[in-house]
C-alpha cells in the first residue's frame, strides 16, 4: 500500500514540472508587453533628443566660433 501514494505523488510532481498541472494564476502578456513598449518608446525619444541636441551644439560651434565656452 505504501507504493501507491508514493507513485501518485511522483506522477503529480512530474506533471507539474512538465507544466501539465493547473497553474495557480493565468499568465498574461498584456502588462509586460505594454511596459516594454513604453520603455522602448522612452529610450527612442531620449536617443532622438540627444541626437538633436548634439547636432544643434555641433552646428553652433561650427557656424559661430567662440559662442560656446571651451572645455578645459
Amino acid at each position: 500500500m505504501t507504493a501507491d501514494p508514493e507513485r501518485r505523488l511522483s506522477e503529480a510532481l512530474r506533471a507539474q514540472a512538465r507544466g501539465g498541472g493547473r497553474s495557480a494564476a493565468p499568465m498574461r502578456d498584456g502588462p509586460a508587453r505594454s511596459s516594454a513598449t513604453s520603455v522602448r518608446t522612452a529610450l527612442v525619444i531620449a536617443l532622438l533628443g540627444g541626437a538633436v541636441l548634439g547636432t544643434a551644439l555641433a552646428l553652433l560651434s561650427l557656424l559661430t566660433p567662440g559662442l560656446l565656452p571651451t572645455l578645459g
